[in-house]
């Protein structure tokens, strides 16, 4: 006989269905192994589908897959996530939960704005050649860079590369070449290269993003939770912003254009947070 579990795909950091950033949400995952998992990633072809297993009234365990591999944390993965619990089962309030970085408090507001803190940031420089790898690998010179802003590593549960440029149309202009900018990151250690400039669309946004993940299999990512996470820090960290709440926007490279709640505070805790909309959802069959 066959099984089934339920199965949701979320467009995270919107309200409008098709913009935002869509994952795989499995709920009742805790009987379902590491490789039907990694299939599952697979079959739905989402950046990331996060698998849950309650394991307590107000405690849980996520993990989360690409299409071809597991990764550690997800920020719009979690946020969708967050936003199906509160759909399917009324969930409000505070909430821990276990990711493969460690307990991380989350919270879900009334209205169903979705919070993840991430893990402590961490920052590395990248040596000179390195960095010229990488912007070999972006079609870039060092002169289009925007050298009043950080470029380097930072760390909220993934280590990603921060590179600033002047404005948002030499970040829409970037063809990378997936195949270098994949070896270099993963011999760094990072999950993506983060483009960042404060030129953004909308007037309330700090700051218009772009990101590139070819190193856990994803060439450009709608909505990066973690890496604007670890950019806000990083930014914080280097004294260009002070502490507070920002919308960092991204998407619009690739027609989904969304916006990240980014908090980090006085005492560098940082937080991501959004809104999220169900666009699809169906029975699983597993066996």
């Amino acid at each position: 006989m066959a099984t089934y579990t339920d199965l949701y795909q979320v467009d995270a950091f919107t309200e409008t269905p098709f913009n935002g950033n869509p994952a795989g949400v499995v709920l009742d995952a805790g009987q379902i192994t590491p490789d039907i998992r990694q299939k599952i990633a697979r079959e739905l072809n989402c950046s990331e589908t996060a698998f849950v297993t309650q394991t307590g009234q107000t405690t849980f365990r996520f993990r989360y897959y690409t299409p071809e591999t597991e990764v550690d944390l997800c920020g719009h993965a979690t946020i969708a996530t967050l936003h199906t619990l509160h759909e399917q089962s009324g969930l409000t309030g505070e909430i821990l939960v276990n990711t493969n970085v460690g307990d991380l408090p989350m919270r879900i507001e009334a209205d169903g704005t979705a919070w993840m803190r991430q893990a402590a940031p961490q920052y590395r420089d990248i040596d000179e050649t390195t960095k010229s790898r990488i912007l070999d690998s972006l079609g870039l010179t060092k002169d289009e860079l925007d050298a009043n802003l950080p470029f380097g590593l930072a760390f909220t549960g993934l280590w990603d590369i921060m590179l600033p440029l002047p404005t948002r149309q030499s970040v829409h202009a970037l063809q990378p070449n997936f195949d270098a900018l994949a070896k270099v990151s993963k011999q760094l250690g990072a999950a993506s290269v983060h483009i960042y400039a404060f030129d953004p669309v909308d007037q309330q946004s700090t700051l218009h993003t772009r990101d590139f993940s070819p190193a856990v299999g994803v060439n450009e990512d709608p909505h990066t939770g973690t890496a604007n996470g670890a950019l806000g820090a990083l930014l914080v960290h280097h004294g260009v912003l002070k502490p507070g709440q920002f919308i960092f926007e991204q998407g619009w490279s690739i027609g989904r254009p969304g916006h990240i709640l980014v908090e980090v505070t006085p005492d560098m805790q940082v937080f991501v947070g959004g809104r999220a909309v169900t666009t699809i959802t169906g029975r699983l069959r597993l066996s």
